[in-house]
């Protein structure tokens, strides 16, 4: 999902899901601002990825810059550490396909 920091969802996947990828979206939005205030205020920097793992999956988050960002949703035997790998990858384009 592409997701703008306010939650709202500007991209998902086109199989379906969207009533539910949209709550998704506003719900890790918050996280991701609680993530990138405490980044800040203990000086570790600006946040470029979070992850969170739940017994039923793992949510990867993605800075794309201070208005947006990337949520990728895997199952729970996913190997996260490719996904991030390939999620670093794409930033730059879609950062460049968003004029961002």
């Amino acid at each position: 999902m592409i997701v703008g920091n306010d939650g709202i969802l500007l991209e998902t996947d086109k199989r379906g899901f969207r009533s539910e990828a949209e709550a998704m979206a506003a719900e890790y939005a918050v996280c991701l601002r609680a993530a990138r205030k405490a980044a800040g205020n203990t000086e570790m920097g600006m946040l470029m990825t979070a992850s969170l793992a739940t017994e039923r999956g793992k949510v990867l988050l993605q800075s794309l810059n201070g208005d947006y960002f990337l949520a990728l949703l895997l199952e729970p035997e996913s190997y996260a550490g490719k996904a991030c790998y390939e999620l670093g990858r794409v930033t730059q384009s879609l950062q460049q396909e968003l004029s961002i």
